[in-house]
């Protein structure tokens, strides 16, 4: 059943071929379009646009760990092999939406602090078409 009202977004996470990515802290999606200009003299002095290419990115926090279902290691060996993926932004509860496009990883950082959790982040960049789809 459909998640009603405000969503926690403990559910909400990044997957990548279908898989989540495990010890998630944080995730994201940006949507963004870039604009044409297309100002003329007949404006009134007033900016005028049109739409032009859109994009989509995800991000995500997580918590290093080697033996992570979908983790650190899964992840650099795409990006290594320059492989691209299907994304999906989403909280897999039957009957709510979700993001989905295919992705390149295209940032993976890591962090390791003394006496501090080792942690990274990655960013994908959507190539193509998005998709808003509902989980069934």
């Amino acid at each position: 059943m459909a998640t009603t009202g405000k969503q926690n977004a403990t559910l909400t996470a990044i997957y990548v071929g279908g898989v989540k990515i495990t010890h998630a802290t944080s995730s994201a999606v940006e949507l963004s379009m870039e604009t044409i200009d297309v100002t003329t003299k007949d404006g009134n002095g007033y900016s005028e646009f049109l739409a032009g290419v859109r994009g989509l990115s995800m991000s995500g926090d997580m918590f290093y760990a080697d033996d992570a279902t979908y983790g650190p290691n899964a992840l650099v060996t795409l990006f290594t092999g320059r492989t691209s993926a299907v994304i999906r932004y989403s909280t897999e509860v039957s009957g709510d939406d979700y993001f989905q496009c295919t992705g390149w990883l295209t940032s993976f950082s890591t962090s390791a602090g003394v006496e501090d959790a080792h942690t990274y982040s990655v960013s994908f960049q959507g190539t193509g078409a998005l998709t808003f789809i509902t989980v069934t």
